[in-house]
């Protein structure tokens, strides 16, 4: 188990990595071409699709990864089961979607043309679709391949921005258009991987299945509401009391944050899943740890470097036109590593069978972001709403730390520093990613 995982590890790090460079290099061609104010509506414009999907998606997607995991129900009935739940969703999510914006699209979204929410709209089924679905192949510890379903999303779109930009050109629409593209073809990829290693459909309905499935979802439910308000209720408020030109500043600031979360990202997927089917709790106890102090460590690592270069990076990558992301990227920054810990804490619990306690836990921190950022972004700007950003991110890891430690019987600064021993693993990581790659790559060359 221990190298299957380490090589799994591997492998999601490069095409984690890959995704980082595809999704910097279409931010760049996105942001350089569309400007502040077009980067800022066609921000605006996505924002309803991932709060469609937070408030009328109960997470059965998780559902699948822990019940799979527990094999409690076959992977062939469970994907049957999703497909028919994704489709009725999808109906229900996009009627809910043109009420809100034929009836109050200007209220919500101001100085967001209609026509650009409800061809952002369109994007719900597809976010959706996998959101239901791409927990399956995790449940079925196919880390390869769900890793790759990202990695086409990213590699199609960005062949669809730079083809419009050397072709037709690039506007707002258009760069929904391609949005839709990738993320159709990662859908039709995503099932049939899925139908593969799943052994086929079965579209009888399994009423069990789905009651459980919603008990289990919904309580992560509440949680996947409460993250979308953590994580983008700041960028509405800053298109409602400001403008889209300073959300197209600010929408740069926590997109290029969020890219230090690669690590978070990789090591959470990854322990979801194991977590899940562990049943050696000594194990268990000393994995979570692990992953969450050098992740940690790594992103903090990441975030100092980025503070340094933050000037050189936004104003000749993006142009000098988002010089004024500088300041909030750089206050963003930290709060990113404060969420890089959480992935790691929030998956054991929830793999536990134990999916309320991090939407609880994120309750007192949300309410005060929202209020702050009431408060703040009027007065100060898309610094206010940074610095906002950053106080609720750290009270939230807190907090989370706090209670991890509660239920898992670890030491705090077990869970949050980095230990000497900890060192060969960078070591072992080293030479194993040498081994197979760099190795690989010379016997096929001789």
């Amino acid at each position: 188990m221990a190298g299957k995982f380490t090589k799994d590890t591997i492998f999601t790090f490069v095409i984690r990595l890959l995704n980082l460079v595809l999704a910097t290099i279409s931010s760049v061609i996105v942001a350089r071409t569309l400007g502040p104010e077009g980067k800022g509506i066609y921000s605006a414009a996505v924002l309803l699709p991932p709060l469609l999907l937070a408030f009328t998606n109960p997470a059965i997607g998780s559902a699948a990864v822990y019940f799979i995991g527990k094999k409690k129900y076959s992977p062939k009935e469970v994907f049957g089961n999703h497909i028919i739940f994704s489709f009725l969703n999808s109906i229900f999510s996009v009627l809910v979607g043109l009420i809100i914006i034929l009836f109050f699209g200007n209220k919500f979204f101001p100085n967001i043309k209609i026509v650009y929410l409800i061809s952002g709209l369109f994007l719900t089924p597809l976010y959706i679709f996998l959101n239901s679905n791409l927990g399956i192949l995790l449940a079925l510890q196919k880390i390869r391949k769900y890793n790759l379903v990202s990695f086409i999303q990213e590699l199609v779109y960005l062949l669809g921005v730079a083809f419009m930009v050397l072709g037709l050109g690039l506007g707002i629409e258009t760069v929904i258009i391609i949005e839709f593209s990738s993320l159709f073809i990662t859908c039709v990829a995503l099932f049939l991987w899925i139908k593969k290693e799943a052994g086929g459909i079965s579209f009888k309905l399994n009423k069990l299945y789905l009651r459980e499935s919603l008990s289990y979802g919904v309580k992560i439910y509440f949680g996947g509401i409460l993250s979308f308000f953590r994580r983008r209720a700041d960028m509405f408020l800053v298109n409602f009391f400001l403008n889209p030109t300073a959300l197209g500043f600010y929408s740069i600031a926590v997109a290029l944050s969020e890219k230090i979360l690669l690590i978070a990202q990789s090591s959470g997927l990854i322990l979801f899943p194991r977590v899940a089917s562990e049943n050696d709790k000594n194990r268990l106890k000393q994995f979570t740890p692990l992953v969450c102090r050098n992740t940690l460590f790594i992103t903090f690592i990441l975030a100092i470097i980025l503070f340094f270069f933050s000037d050189f990076l936004i104003t000749n990558f993006y142009s000098k036109a988002f010089a004024e992301a500088v300041i909030p990227f750089k206050i963003v920054l930290f709060g990113a590593v404060a969420v890089s810990g959480l992935s790691s804490l929030s998956s054991d619990i929830s793999g536990r069978g134990k999916p309320m306690i991090p939407a609880y836990i994120s309750i007192v921190p949300i309410m005060a972001n929202i209020i702050l950022d009431i408060l703040w972004i009027p007065k100060w700007g898309i610094k206010g709403a940074a610095w906002v950003s950053l106080i609720s991110d750290i009270i939230l890891f807190i907090i989370t730390v706090v209670v991890y430690s509660k239920i898992s019987g670890n030491r705090i600064k077990d869970i949050i520093f980095v230990k000497k021993s900890d060192f060969r693993l960078y070591k072992n990581f080293l030479i194993l990613f040498k081994n197979k790659y760099f190795n690989y790559s010379n016997n096929q060359t001789r």
